[in-house]
């Protein structure tokens, strides 16, 4: 198309969901197959640790003992690490399937294994995300700090009244900010289609790119939030349905130190406890990220392809 439309554009994903219904529940049923071996793992190797933290949460209750405040910082130190692998294998299987979703909007008739690859593409996306991600915290850290000092110079400014007057900053303050981020996203919005087009990393190119569109973006943006909204909504109560009908096969993990006892049993043995829950929790989990996944990645490899016609057809 060689006109951009807001509304085609932020329905790519139900057109796929329409097109492919198999392939989407395919990438749903690749992230929990993804997600579920670091997890076994963590019980296979962590179980013990998981145990000595709930019972010495149990234990004090609040209570502020030094050498077990010790021990459990011990403890948790010793997840890190760990947690780094998890957050950096959740990015790249994040990549694999953001790239999914792009190759069935940009290359639909590459529909071998559900769009599903493993390559250059997914490797560069992957690094886009965790760039991406690093520089996020670090922006707002920036940020909130400066946020913080204007607050604070506006309270020790104001007289009389300096807590209505710090209270109003910081509000106005954490507005602007969210609109500051809104806006450097939509600006860089367009930074993994060209990763993935491309086949290398791009990042700041997504800057002059979107020159002239963040209008177009913004509302593609909105109607994309509209839509999540949506989607989140329908889930979470399905969800609740889901623990009603389930609750009377799962009341026995209310019992106390139902939940203790059973993170020291083997990794099997737990699922097979919590068969019911597993079940049912796995089906609603492949609907909701494989519609979630469709849902907010294909509009910004639909937005691409637009501006991309777009500025083809102007010459």
């Amino acid at each position: 198309m060689a006109r951009f439309s807001v509304g085609d554009a932020a329905t790519a994903g139900f057109g796929i969901i329409g097109r492919k219904p198999l392939a989407v529940l395919g990438w749903g049923l690749a992230m929990l197959v993804a997600t579920a071996v670091p997890m076994y793992l963590l019980l296979l190797f962590m179980r013990p640790d998981f145990a000595a933290l709930m019972q010495i949460a149990a234990q004090q209750r609040g209570q502020g003992d030094p050498e077990t405040f010790a021990r459990f910082m011990r403890l948790q130190s010793g997840l890190m690490l760990f947690q780094l692998v998890c957050w950096i294998w959740s990015t790249a299987v994040n990549a694999v399937i953001c790239c999914a979703v792009f190759r069935a909007v940009l290359e639909p008739q590459d529909s071998r294994f559900g769009y599903l690859r493993l390559g250059a593409r997914e490797g560069w996306l992957t690094l886009l995300f965790l760039v991406e991600y690093v520089l996020a915290y670090i922006a707002f850290f920036v940020v909130t700090l400066l946020g913080m000092v204007v607050v604070a110079i506006i309270g020790v400014g104001a007289s009389g009244n300096s807590v209505s007057a710090m209270v109003g900053t910081g509000l106005v303050v954490g507005l602007l900010v969210l609109a500051l981020f809104f806006w450097l996203a939509l600006k860089l919005s367009m930074a993994a289609p060209m990763t993935f087009v491309d086949k290398q990393f791009r990042l700041f190119e997504s800057w002059s790119f979107t020159k002239g569109h963040v209008a177009k973006l913004l509302g593609v943006g909105l109607l994309l939030l509209v839509f999540l909204i949506g989607i989140e909504v329908l889930f979470c109560g399905l969800v609740i349905g889901g623990v009603f009908a389930l609750g009377g096969q799962m009341s026995w993990l209310l019992e106390p130190g139902a939940v203790e006892a059973l993170v020291r049993e083997q990794p099997m043995d737990i699922v097979r406890r919590l068969g019911p829950a597993i079940a049912a929790g796995g089906v609603l989990w492949v609907v909701f990220c494989s519609v979630v996944m469709a849902v907010f990645c294909a509009p910004w490899a639909a937005s691409y392809r637009a501006l991309r016609d777009e500025a083809a057809a102007g010459g």
